[in-house]
């Protein structure tokens, strides 16, 4: 294993760009074992990992050839949390999924109009996988999915959920319109969560922090749906307002699920 002293070798000025977002490279940061076991999985491939002990590799020795030593305050520049975990790993992502083959056989898409938050979009990410939707895709506008900010919210999820990003909003609409799928935007005026009713193949449209859903989306999708709020509130973080709209799609194809499973039984 190579070790490293100075701040000035190149293999630590190319990672402190990567971090910065200074560099063009598509390269993506974990830090601890899970996230880096998780992104292995997905197909990522080392390209630096960085520990200050040779006994932080544990079971990952084939790494030892990407590996390098470095000192504390080297180890903790490179880190991005105030504890540092004992790997620090930056990979090169695997090859992100076809947009039309990913429509084609989804169910429910969770899409991202101009989110800029890292914390929000990893937070819908996990949100998403846990409730079972089939994929994110983010339009133009959006924060980068392999920022490490995004990557840390998610918790393991932007390795394992379906993720196109940088989507024109034009081509999606005509790729989803020609699958036959529900488009749906969140909208005040919309109607009430509890009583809504999802599509088979449906698609919901969540949008920026600060002004909400584009013009051209609001205009350009078939359905609206709203979330009844009491007190003085206006408005909810974007990142709960999608937990709780598909919460409900999950609970109500739960629900569809378990009657056509009884029903399928009773007539045996």
């Amino acid at each position: 294993m190579k070790q490293i002293e100075s701040r000035n070798n190149q293999i630590i000025k190319k990672a402190l760009k990567v971090l910065s977002g200074s560099n063009n490279d598509s390269l993506i940061m974990v830090e601890g074992h899970k996230l880096l076991g998780e992104a292995i999985k997905s197909g990522a491939q080392p390209e630096m990992v960085f520990v200050e002990n040779p006994t932080s590799l544990r079971d990952k020795t084939f790494l030892e050839e990407k590996c390098f030593m470095v000192n504390r305050g080297l180890f903790r520049e490179l880190s991005t949390v105030k504890s540092p975990n004992e790997i620090i790993a930056f990979l090169r992502p695997a090859s992100k999924p076809n947009l039309e083959d990913l429509v084609k056989t989804a169910k429910m898409l969770v899409v991202l109009d101009r989110l800029q938050d890292p914390g929000n979009i990893g937070t819908i990410i996990r949100t998403s996988e846990a409730m079972g939707a089939s994929a994110i895709i983010l339009l133009e506008g959006c924060c980068n999915p392999n920022n490490h900010k995004v990557i840390r919210a998610a918790m393991g999820s932007s390795f394992r959920l379906p993720t196109v990003a940088n989507v024109n909003i034009e081509n999606l609409f005509t790729i989803l319109n020609k699958n036959g799928y529900m488009t749906i935007c969140a909208d005040m005026k919309g109607s009430k969560l509890p009583d809504f009713k999802f599509a088979e193949k449906s698609a919901l449209f969540m949008g920026q922090e600060g002004s909400g859903i584009s013009d051209y989306i609001m205009s350009n999708c078939k359905s609206r749906v709203a979330i009844p709020m009491y007190g003085q509130v206006e408005s909810l973080n974007v990142a709960t307002s999608t937990a709780m709209c598909l919460y409900e799609w999950a609970r109500v194809k739960s629900v569809q699920t378990a009657s056509s499973n009884y029903k399928r039984s009773s007539n045996v």
